[in-house]
């Protein structure tokens, strides 16, 4: 059984058991949403989805870390989740906060922090494994509500998702035959990076993997700031969005109502501004 159907029947299996994650499946149905378009070439869509508000809001400060218990490992998950080993290294869960189709975490066995540079590879082996599917990752501060542990996260491919790069925000993109040469190609973005921010223990960034036509593509969000300017606004100024790698690539998250109402054209391309790193 390839791996994209044994996931197909774990969402069949933990919806029958888990009402949690059946009820986050049943209200993707109910989820409104509006678009925005810049000409024919590119556009952003807002999702109106309150269940991921714990996510949006999280604290990442090391103290609120060391406070809660992680609930990547897997003596704080919750009872009736099961999961597929991937790798020997990984396991493969429901994400019952789900912002796609099908979405799944993927988190590593062990408690260590969020960083790709060394797991690109696994990263492209899902992907390969998983052609469906878009791979995605949020760096410790782009994104990651769990940066203290390691975790991919994935769900069924949109056209939207894979747009690439445009004039709202910077995307590298990466493509190649070989996933040893896309590899290869990942780390010259990382070093370009790397001299950018020298103080980050990682760059900043989101990367989003997937295969099309028989290549490996990476794309590659560098940014310099984990929330824009307007999260931390008070009163009717505040939209509180917290970008991921979804959000740079043009699905963006609303937890609250009244930002998916007000928010506006300007609105999405300053927080983009704001938060996306400029390369040459």
């Amino acid at each position: 059984m390839d791996l994209q159907t044994e996931i197909g029947h774990l969402f069949s299996a933990q919806q029958a058991d888990w009402e949690q994650l059946k009820n986050g499946i049943l209200q993707m149905d109910n989820l409104r949403e509006r678009e925005f378009a810049w000409g024919g070439d590119y556009q952003v869509k807002l999702q109106f989805n309150p269940a991921r508000m714990v996510s949006t809001s999280a604290s990442i400060t090391k103290e609120a870390l060391e406070k809660r218990p992680c609930f990547l490992c897997e003596s704080n998950r919750p009872p009736q989740q099961r999961g597929i080993p991937f790798m020997e290294k990984y396991i493969i869960l429901c994400n019952p906060f789900p912002i796609l189709r099908n979405h799944i975490t993927i988190p590593l066995h062990s408690h260590v922090p969020q960083r790709i540079r060394k797991k690109t590879e696994d990263m492209l082996t899902l992907a390969e494994q998983l052609p469906d599917y878009l791979i995605f990752y949020n760096g410790p501060k782009c994104g990651a509500s769990a940066p203290d542990h390691f975790h991919l996260q994935a769900g069924l491919k949109t056209p939207l998702l894979m747009q690439g790069d445009n004039e709202l925000r910077s995307c590298l993109q990466i493509e190649s035959e070989k996933r040893s040469e896309a590899q290869e190609l990942f780390e010259d973005v990382y070093q370009y990076l790397h001299q950018l921010q020298p103080e980050e223990a990682e760059p900043m960034m989101n990367v989003i993997a997937f295969t099309e036509d028989n290549k490996y593509k990476l794309h590659v969000f560098p940014r310099k700031a984990h929330r824009p300017g307007h999260y931390y606004e008070k009163g009717k100024k505040q939209l509180l969005i917290s970008p991921g790698a979804l959000d740079m690539a043009g699905l963006m998250i609303c937890v609250r109502e009244e930002d998916f109402e007000k928010i506006s054209k300007q609105d999405i391309e300053d927080i983009y501004s704001q938060v996306s790193m400029p390369v040459i």
